[in-house]
């Protein structure tokens, strides 16, 4: 009999591509299958020719570039040297996670599963595409394709005579989580990810945290100013943070424990434990910790739970008829009716929870490292030149609402937003997903309403500071309500303009009784955007909102300058290029 090993591997850049790995791993065990999940390039890839069933697991970040924990896996799939027959003996299958707004959707997965192929492996299912720009986000692939790899795998490695498959996963936790009588001596604050090394890595400290909207103006947007670091970045880099829980949150978390007669407070210490070899625990989690810690830095109490988490309700609650609804939300056939619920009204980890009294009460200490995601970093473009001395970034506060009573508030921005200085904050740069031509003298035009003006505010700079100014026409349409309540870098953008340096097109889309975007000023500089873009071969730069602003650009960019299938080709040639985000 062919042996039941299932090697699950993934490329994970903000952790989603994880999270399912772990769902599969965990899933597997209902099939008796064994094997680790692991990030690439953490796995010897030197193994892989001895594999029999692999499943990979990745994201695709800005145009098309793979996550940075596989990225040295990739490297060395595509050595040319590799025999076209080495993977003759692999089965696999590969599951992308993209976002159809972007011209490269899941275009690392595609190029995996194309290369394996390539190496002489057998795919046992087509490339799943997962799209977050899918009502139902990624389960409306995940869900039916991994049923599928099932079936494909049982058809391949049938279970033994007189063994079935289990009704739900005998790994029912990652982790076995202890109590710590003798709690160790707290003489200071703990940091969880003090010793954690990213590439591109540093301690920063905060510097000047100033608004930058009008005090009466419903938006309140940051420019956050930190110590320049020896970390180098160029034009349009990122700077990834990882924020902390409100301390609202935290006190919502404890009372919700307290409410429920769950014996857990602030400074109950846990010790997280592996259960095996297939499923490490996190170096950040491998000593006794305070819950405190865990619920501030670890946990993200905002999250918007997944099916899994519903799953885990379930299996213990007392009441019955809590227990059909979290059984339904966990489900595929109930994926619309969780979307309803939670994704729509965007309806938090801890509201859930109180939704739930009977489940709630019922949690364990594993269940809870099952129930809640680990936060994951965010990313802000750099809003300075390395030129200019200070590491900068602009941002949104995000505040909003739904049916819901409560304000929706973002994580990060929040947190960002109550940052003073002296803090210190842990950070690391990541290169941008703008590849600017080599040569100066090449037209760039610069689309960024809102704080998608960030990453054009450092490009600028770092032209307007070079000791070789450039001769290249440079171009920015920037966008906004009001002239006097959120023009963005204001002075700046002026000053570039009056040497001559910057041509600037405002759009202010409340300072007159009709609203006037971007895409409306766009339009009216036909002859303008023909020259620079058809007979200079300038380039396309577009930042900001995902939702509606990318297309409606792309859109008066083809009437400009009357050329469809031109933007099509500069799309082709990179020299169209969108960074946006939700």
């Amino acid at each position: 009999m062919m042996e039941r090993k299932l090697t699950i591997l993934y490329g994970s850049q903000s952790g989603t591509a994880q999270d399912l790995a772990e769902q599969i791993w965990r899933e597997s065990k209902m099939y008796f299958f064994r094997g680790n999940v692991l990030p690439m390039d953490e796995y010897d890839v030197s193994e892989l020719i001895g594999e029999r069933f692999v499943v990979c697991v990745c994201s695709t970040y800005g145009q098309g570039e793979e996550p940075d924990n596989m990225k040295r896996f990739w490297k060395f799939l595509l050595r040319k040297s590799l025999p076209t027959d080495s993977l003759q003996q692999v089965h696999f299958a590969v599951l992308g996670l993209g976002d159809s707004r972007y011209p490269k959707f899941n275009y690392v997965a595609k190029k995996l599963h194309k290369r394996l192929l390539q190496l002489g492996g057998a795919a046992l299912l087509p490339v799943g595409l997962c799209d977050d720009q899918h009502d139902l986000g990624y389960g409306a692939v995940f869900l039916p394709w991994i049923d599928q790899l099932w079936e494909e795998l049982g058809r391949i490695v049938p279970l033994p005579a007189g063994t079935h498959k289990l009704p739900e996963s005998p790994r029912e936790f990652r982790w076995k989580v202890e109590l710590v009588e003798k709690c160790p001596q707290q003489t200071e604050a703990i940091d969880l990810y003090a010793d954690v090394t990213m590439p591109n890595g540093f301690q920063t400290v905060v510097v000047e945290n100033r608004r930058t909207t009008a005090k009466d103006h419903f938006q309140d947007v940051r420019m956050i100013t930190f110590e320049k670091k020896a970390v180098p970045w160029s034009s349009g880099d990122v700077l990834y943070v990882r924020p902390h829980n409100s301390s609202e949150s935290i006190d919502q978390l404890f009372q919700l424990f307290q409410q429920h007669e769950i014996q857990l407070d602030r400074d109950t210490f846990v010790h997280v434990k592996a259960i095996d070899s297939e499923m490490p625990v996190p170096s950040i989690l491998q000593r006794p910790l305070p819950l405190v810690v865990i619920a501030e830095q670890y946990w993200d109490l905002t999250a918007i739970p997944r099916a899994r988490a519903f799953a885990v309700l379930a299996k213990h609650c007392s009441n019955e008829l809590e227990r059909e609804k979290l059984i339904e939300f966990s489900r595929y056939e109930g994926q619309e009716e969780l979307f309803s619920y939670a994704n729509r009204p965007r309806r938090t980890i801890l509201e859930v929870l109180q939704d739930f009294p009977h489940a709630t009460k019922c949690l364990t200490l594993e269940a809870l490292f099952e129930l809640f995601q680990p936060i994951k970093p965010r990313a802000f473009s750099i809003a300075s030149a390395v030129e200019s001395g200070k590491l900068q970034i602009l941002v949104a506060v995000i505040e909003y609402r739904t049916k819901l009573s409560v304000p929706r508030r973002g994580l990060c921005s929040n947190w960002l937003k109550l940052l003073t200085p002296g803090q210190v904050v842990n950070a690391w740069v990541r290169k941008s997903t703008f590849q600017l031509p080599a040569d100066n003298k090449i037209p760039l035009v610069m689309i960024g309403p809102g704080t998608g003006l960030a990453p054009f505010r450092g490009i600028l700079q770092e032209r307007e500071l070079s000791e070789t100014p450039t001769s290249a026409p440079l171009v920015l349409f920037f966008g906004c309500r009001s002239s006097t309540a959120d023009f963005h870098c204001e002075e700046d953008l002026k000053r570039m303009e009056q040497s001559g340096m910057l041509q600037l097109f405002c759009a202010f889309s409340r300072d007159q009784p009709d609203k006037i975007y971007v895409q409306h000023i766009i339009k009216q500089q036909g002859a303008l955007l023909k020259k620079l873009l058809v007979e200079n071969g300038g380039y396309v730069l577009v930042s900001g909102s995902s939702k509606s602003m990318p297309q409606a650009v792309k859109e008066a960019l083809i009437e400009a300058i009357g050329d469809a299938q031109h933007i099509e080709d500069m799309i082709q040639a990179n020299r169209y290029q969108e960074e946006t985000w939700a």
